[in-house]
């Protein structure tokens, strides 16, 4: 465990240079004290000798879970912090957005279905390519299904619409999951922003929507939320079919 945390600490010390703003590196010291300190309790726990051997077991499963969440922060403030210094390079090519989203619906399908969830994409004829960073576009969809799967009511329903008009791609995500109160609204896209109706079901980084939104703002294009307490959220992408040139 030290070793893994060790690591963590070397590789947050030699990226350093890409927190770039005084905030995001309190933003980030902040949110590992959580873990941090879970995984201290649970150390200290697990030296008392009258644990049965599954308290043990649980024990060092809550370890593991922490320590991956510790990792997959520090990915999600990597990615954040190129993106906001302009470090990240994007790599837009002529893409069938149809196809990524086929590649993203064969990863969240598995997980719809376990969570008594139905999936129904709707799609106009003869979708243009657009241009579009493959990978990071990829990562936006799989975040947004994800969370709309997180959220859902049970035995809900997601929603993918995809269309395009002569400038733009649109393509719209909605969930008929817990919605999301209007003062919380202008919030969502900030960096570990969490509704209060969110939290039992809430379990990543909080940078998810932040990185999101700078994936598609470096597509140039935008990203919105509409949302209604006790019926569910949409989220709608709007990217530009073609670049511009520089």
């Amino acid at each position: 465990m030290l070793s893994v945390l060790s690591a963590q600490a070397a590789l947050a010390i030699e990226n350093a240079h890409l927190f770039l703003q005084a905030d995001l590196i309190a933003d980030l010291v902040h949110e590992i004290r959580t873990p941090l300190t879970s995984i201290g309790t649970i150390t200290y726990l697990l030296q008392r000798p009258e644990l049965t051997t599954d308290q043990r077991i649980s024990l060092a499963r809550t370890i593991q879970r922490e320590i991956q969440r510790l990792d997959d922060m520090a990915n999600n403030f990597l990615d954040l912090a190129r993106l906001e210094s302009g470090r990240a390079q994007m790599r837009f090519e002529a893409t069938d957005p149809f196809q990524i989203l086929t590649e993203c619906l064969e990863v969240i399908i598995p997980k719809a279905n376990e969570a008594g969830i139905a999936v129904d994409l709707q799609i106009c004829d003869q979708l243009p390519e657009v241009e579009l960073d493959r990978d990071k576009f990829k990562q936006v969809i799989l975040n947004l299904l994800s969370n709309a799967i997180k959220y859902n009511s049970a035995r809900g329903k997601i929603f993918i619409t995809q269309e395009c008009d002569q400038t733009f791609f649109h393509l719209a995500i909605t969930d008929t999951g817990i919605g999301i109160a209007k003062e919380d609204l202008p919030h969502l896209f900030e960096k570990f922003y969490r509704t209060a109706n969110s939290e039992p079901a809430a379990s990543g980084t909080g940078l998810g929507l932040s990185i999101c939104k700078q994936i598609i703002e470096s597509h140039h294009g935008s990203i919105n939320i509409s949302s209604e307490l006790g019926v569910g959220t949409t989220f709608t992408i709007n990217i530009p079919i073609h670049q511009p040139k520089h």
